[in-house]
């Protein structure tokens, strides 16, 4: 009877075979961060990116040939700068983009105009908006878009290695003291990242505490008395801002400051700790040497001079 079953199956297959039939695959679905749900009939060939944390992300997925467009400010890693530049990171040109021709559109939700992602959908055009605000959204974010991109299994294998690296920076930090922080994005005026930034949570996981704990506003301006008040442990400020001593200089009239007298001022790579991508485990790992210097030579990334 089993050698019947499997002689009706086998003839069935050869039919399917015979007569050009092929069993298409099922379609790819992936919840974005508002909720609405991105499917596709296939694996997408031509995708556009509208933010640098994402074309960085289709390039770690391994799926950079597929992209078509990006913004002007996407600027890594190297061989994105080869693809077509549809304009501003806020501001992409709705006609380039359509030139294109892209079967899906990654966009963020933060600084992108809502009517314009309405606009693309309204054409047809898959459209996955992220809103990632933490290192497990990011995993999410990752995940979802190598299903969409059909690479699983690539996508599992990076929230591996930052989830191994996070686990290996938390065993370093359990035991050790927490370091007050502010964090610098602009010096004219003082601007700086509060605790209901995407930067502080990356300030909390690298074991430091900020001090700017108490506004709602993201990036709220701030006041040197303000500084003098907290007299945090270290401050970071933004490499777009100061370069290595600069950013001690900029500081030189308030050597009494805890981070200014230890020469606790750092420089960071604003690119690293403002794109919501797989890099971000490098930045977490830059901060956390930063914080805890003990653990610096134990931490996976090569760190940078310290200033």
């Amino acid at each position: 009877m089993k050698y019947l079953q499997c002689l009706v199956m086998m003839v069935t297959l050869t039919v399917f075979l015979g007569s050009g039939i092929i069993f298409a695959e099922p379609p790819l679905s992936a919840t974005d961060s508002t909720g609405a749900t991105v499917t596709l009939p296939r694996i997408p060939q031509r995708v556009v990116s509208l933010a640098p944390s994402l074309s960085e992300l289709v390039f770690d997925l391994e799926a950079g040939s597929s992209l078509v467009g990006r913004t002007s400010r996407c600027n890594f890693p190297e061989e994105a700068r080869n693809v077509t530049d549809i304009g501003g990171y806020m501001t992409p040109d709705f006609e380039k983009l359509l030139t294109v021709k892209p079967e899906l559109v990654l966009a963020t939700k933060n600084g992108m105009r809502s009517e314009l992602i309405q606009r693309i959908k309204t054409l047809g055009i898959a459209v996955y908006v992220d809103d990632s605000s933490s290192i497990d959204e990011i995993e999410k974010l990752i995940k979802n878009v190598g299903i969409l991109l059909g690479k699983t299994n690539r996508a599992e294998q990076l929230c591996m290695d930052i989830e191994s690296r996070r686990e290996k920076i938390r065993a370093l930090i359990s035991r050790s003291n927490i370091p007050t922080v502010l964090f610098v994005v602009g010096i004219n005026p003082l601007i700086v990242a509060s605790s209901s930034s995407f930067v502080s949570s990356l300030i909390s996981e690298a074991g430091g505490i900020n001090v700017v704990n108490d506004l709602k506003i993201q990036f709220p301006k701030f006041s040197v008395e303000e500084v003098i008040r907290k007299d945090p442990d270290v401050i970071f400020m933004l490499d777009k801002e100061c370069h290595g001593v600069e950013c001690q200089s900029y500081w030189k009239n308030y050597g009494f400051l805890k981070a200014v007298s230890n020469k606790r001022v750092y420089e960071v790579d604003s690119d690293l700790v403002s794109r919501p991508g797989t890099r971000i485990i490098d930045a977490l790992e830059r901060l956390t040497g930063h914080l805890h210097p003990e653990a610096a030579s134990f931490i996976h990334s090569a760190l940078p001079k310290l200033h």
